[in-house]
């Protein structure tokens, strides 16, 4: 686990869009009162950001796991260890 992590930067802007996909839909606060198109689309639009950003988390996380397996000395201890970890910082 003390191998250099390199980012692959089309994930963290896919990440980015994710993120402001959700704080852009969260103008709906603002036009409270209002229907039509544009609040629907807002509305669709925070959906799909979190749901793009659960399924980037969900293959990150993967592959963290599956560098955790692939390593000779893997051992579920470890495999602990990395959930508690999750678990906390979650």
């Amino acid at each position: 686990m003390g191998a250099k992590k390199e980012r692959i930067f089309g994930l963290d802007v896919m990440r980015a869009i994710a993120i402001m996909m959700v704080l852009i839909s969260h103008a709906l606060y603002i036009f409270q009162g209002y229907k039509n198109y544009l609040t629907d689309f807002l509305h669709i639009m925070g959906v799909q950001g979190v749901e793009v950003f659960f399924v980037l988390s969900g293959f990150l996380i993967g592959g963290i796991i599956l560098r955790l397996i692939d390593t000779t000395d893997f051992n579920f201890k470890d495999l602990k260890y990395f959930w508690i970890r999750r678990w906390f910082r979650t």
